[in-house]
C-alpha cells in the first residue's frame, strides 16, 4: 500500500501554510489521541500549522521555555500550568480580567496548534487541555518548545443589583364594649366601664418595583478607550436607565475609572440576572460585560406601616405592622349624669396612618338609665372602694358625711372607711355596719329610702347602743345579735335592689369576687392607693388591694433610693389591707417613696412628710 502526502510549502512572514490533509483530517497518532483534540472547557478545536509561530510583538508574547508560572501580558498577566496525561503534555491557562486572548500557539516539534478564540463569546479567561500536535508516529502530543499568547485588552466592568419596592399598608380597627349592654346609674354616679379596641393590618399593596445599582468601568490597560455606549438589561427584558454623568462617545483614559448608576422599573417582582454591556470603538481595547443576580425580598420602603389610635377617654397609642394585630383593654368612666333620664354613651376609637394620614374608626354604645323619682342603690362593695381613699374613682356622695370617709362611726372607735374595710369574721356588728353605711350613702345619693327606712332607724338605735366588742361577745342565740343580723339582711336587700327603687349598675372590674367566709368583696386587681393624709405629720395610712393571697413587702425609701423602713414583710390574704406608718423622729421633711412588692406585682408611689 502506497502512502501519498501532498504538501504545499510556502513562507509567508515565516508562517507555514496548512496542508489539505492537515485542514480536514485529524492527524492520528494511534489510540485515541489526535492533534485536533479540543480544549476544555471552552472546546476550541486547534488548527495544525507547520513551521514556526508568528513573530512576537507587544500583543504576541512568547513564553520559552514554557514552565508553570505567571507571566506578563502587557499590563495584564497569564498563569500557565502543565500536566502529563495519557496523550502527553497538556497546558491550562488563565488570564487577568483586562486581557482578551485571541490565539494560543502551542509549539512542539516542527509544527504548532493554533487555538483561535476570536469568535468566542463571552470572552474566556481560562481554558485547558492545550496541547501540541502529535509528534511523528509516537501517538502522543509533542512536548512544548514554547507557547505564544496573542491578545488585546478589554475594560473591566462590574456592577451591583439591588431590589427595592414600596409596601403600603391598609388598616382596620374594631371597638368593643366589654361590659353590660345597658347600665342603671344613680344621679352623679360614675361607672368604670371596660372597653377594648383591636388595630389590625387589613392588607397591603406592593408597588414601584425597581432594580437599581452601580456600574463601574475601569480601564486597566495601557491605552485610552473610546466608550461608545453602556446598556443595562434585565433577564425579563426590562432596560435600565444608565446615568454616568457624561455623553458618548467618551474617552476613558488609561488607568481611569467611570462610575455610573442605573435604575430599571418592573411591572412585577421576579428573580433574575442583570447584565451591563460596555462597547468601544478602540480595536486594542474592547468593552466588557458584567452580570449581577437579583431577587426581591422584604420591602425597602414602608408607607403607613404605623397608626396612632386615639380613644375618647384614653391616651393615644401607636401601633405598627410588626406588632399587629394589637389589642388594648382599658376602662372609661361613664357618668356622672346630673339629671335623670335615658342616655346613650358612645365610645369611639379612631386611627390615623403615619404617612398618608388615612383615617378610620369604630365605636360601640352603652345604654344608660338614670331613674327619675327614687334613684337606685349601690352595694357596700361599691361604697368601700369609691371613697377618697380609692382605689376606685371618688364618688362625691362621701362628701355629704361630716368628715367624708374619715367620719367617726358611732361607738366603734373607727371611721366609716375603717369599718367598711374590717372583715366581719363572725361579728354581727360589722355585718350590720357595712349594710348601714351603704344604705346611708344610698339615701344621700338620692335613692328612695321608703323600703329601708324602718330598718335603718332601728339599726341607728342599735349602733348608738352597742360597741363591736359587745356584739362580738354575744352568743348566737342572743336576741340582740339576731336583731343585728335581721336588720343587716333587710338593708342588704335594699342595697342590692331586691327591695326599694332597684339596683344601680356597679363596676364589676373594681369589685372582683366575694370572699366566701366574710362576704367582703375581693379586689380584682393589685392596687396601691395614695397614702392618706398626704402631706402628713406625724403618721399616714398606706393601703393596698390584693386579689389573691401572696407574700407582701411594703418598704419606705428616701428620695435618694435608700431604704428607711420596712412597714410589713410577710404573707397576707386576698383583700384590702391598710398599715399606719409613723416615721422616726430623725427623718426630715421631704418626699419619700413607698413600694409595694409581691410575687406578681410591684409599684411605687410618692408621699410627702411635712414637719
Amino acid at each position: 500500500m502506497k502512502k501519498f502526502v501532498i504538501m504545499f510549502c510556502a513562507l509567508v512572514l515565516g508562517v507555514g501554510v496548512l496542508s489539505a490533509q492537515d485542514e480536514t483530517t485529524p492527524l492520528a497518532g494511534g489510540g485515541s489521541c489526535y492533534s485536533n483534540d479540543p480544549s476544555s472547557p471552552v472546546g476550541i478545536v486547534p488548527t495544525f500549522v507547520s513551521g514556526n509561530t508568528p513573530a512576537t510583538s507587544a500583543t504576541n508574547v512568547k513564553i520559552e521555555p514554557p514552565v508553570d508560572g505567571t507571566y506578563a501580558l502587557g499590563t495584564g498577566s497569564v498563569t500557565i500550568t502543565f500536566t502529563n496525561g495519557p496523550c502527553g503534555e497538556v497546558m491550562s491557562w488563565s488570564v487577568s480580567s483586562n486581557i482578551v486572548v485571541e490565539h494560543v500557539y502551542a509549539k512542539g516539534g516542527s509544527a504548532y496548534n493554533d487555538y483561535d478564540y476570536t469568535a468566542t463569546y463571552p470572552r474566556p479567561t481560562t481554558d485547558g487541555n492545550i496541547h501540541c500536535p502529535i509528534a511523528g508516529g509516537s501517538g502522543t502530543y509533542a512536548d512544548f518548545s514554547h507557547v505564544n499568547f496573542v491578545f488585546h485588552y478589554r475594560l473591566d466592568a462590574s456592577k451591583t443589583a439591588t431590589t427595592e419596592y414600596t409596601r403600603t399598608f391598609d388598616w382596620s380597627i374594631d371597638k368593643s364594649c366589654n361590659g353590660p349592654a345597658s347600665l342603671t346609674l344613680s344621679e352623679g354616679q360614675v361607672y368604670s366601664y371596660p372597653f377594648s379596641w383591636t388595630a389590625s393590618v387589613a392588607g397591603y399593596t406592593d408597588s414601584d418595583f425597581k432594580v437599581t445599582g452601580t456600574i463601574t468601568i475601569a480601564n486597566n490597560t495601557p491605552s485610552a478607550a473610546t466608550i461608545t455606549g453602556i446598556s443595562d438589561l434585565l433577564s425579563g427584558g426590562e432596560t435600565g436607565n444608565v446615568d454616568c454623568g457624561i455623553s458618548f462617545p467618551y474617552v476613558l483614559g488609561s488607568g481611569a475609572t467611570l462610575n455610573c448608576t442605573y435604575s430599571a422599573n418592573l411591572a412585577a417582582p421576579y428573580s433574575g440576572t442583570n447584565t451591563v454591556t460596555v462597547t468601544t470603538s478602540t480595536p486594542l481595547v474592547e468593552g466588557d460585560e458584567a452580570t449581577a443576580d437579583f431577587a426581591f425580598g422584604n420591602p425597602t420602603n414602608l408607607v403607613d406601616e404605623c397608626v396612632t389610635v386615639s380613644d375618647d377617654c384614653n391616651a393615644p397609642t401607636q401601633v405598627c405592622s410588626d406588632a399587629a394585630p394589637f389589642t388594648k383593654q382599658y376602662t372609661c368612666q361613664i357618668g356622672p349624669y346630673d339629671v335623670c333620664g335615658e342616655y346613650t354613651y358612645t365610645n369611639t376609637a379612631s386611627f390615623t396612618t403615619n404617612d398618608q394620614g388615612v383615617t378610620g374608626s369604630d365605636n360601640c354604645t352603652v345604654s344608660v338609665d338614670v331613674p327619675c323619682g327614687g334613684g337606685c342603690t349601690l352595694t357596700q362593695g361599691y361604697w368601700k372602694t369609691h371613697s377618697e381613699f380609692g382605689p376606685a374613682p371618688y364618688d362625691e356622695t362621701w362628701a355629704q358625711l361630716p368628715n367624708g370617709a374619715s367620719t367617726a362611726f358611732f361607738l366603734s372607735g373607727q371611721t366609716y372607711y375603717q369599718v367598711l374595710w374590717t372583715s366581719p369574721a363572725g361579728n354581727a356588728y360589722y355585718n350590720l355596719a357595712h349594710q348601714y353605711i351603704a344604705a346611708q350613702l344610698n339615701f344621700l345619693n338620692g335613692a328612695d329610702p321608703s323600703a329601708a327606712q324602718a330598718a335603718f332607724s332601728a339599726a341607728t338605735a342599735l349602733l348608738n347602743t352597742y360597741t363591736p366588742a359587745q356584739v362580738a361577745a354575744m352568743k348566737a342565740t342572743n336576741a340582740v345579735r339576731k336583731q343585728f343580723i335581721a336588720l343587716a339582711a333587710t338593708l342588704d336587700s335594699y342595697n342590692n335592689g331586691l327591695i326599694g327603687p332597684g339596683h344601680c349598675s356597679e363596676s364589676a372590674a373594681k369589685l372582683g369576687a366575694v370572699d366566701a367566709q366574710s362576704g367582703a368583696a375581693v379586689p380584682a386587681v393589685f392596687n396601691l392607693a395614695q397614702n392618706y393624709p398626704n402631706p402628713f405629720n406625724p403618721s399616714t395610712t398606706l393601703a393596698f388591694d390584693l386579689p389573691q393571697a401572696t407574700a407582701v413587702k411594703l418598704t419606705i425609701y428616701n428620695i435618694a433610693g435608700q431604704q428607711v423602713a420596712i412597714v410589713f414583710n410577710g404573707e397576707l390574704p386576698a383583700g384590702h389591707h391598710a398599715f399606719t406608718w409613723q416615721p422616726p423622729a430623725h427623718l426630715v421633711s421631704g418626699v419619700y417613696l413607698y413600694k409595694l412588692q409581691t410575687n406578681e406585682f410591684t409599684t411605687v408611689k410618692k408621699m410627702t412628710l411635712q414637719k
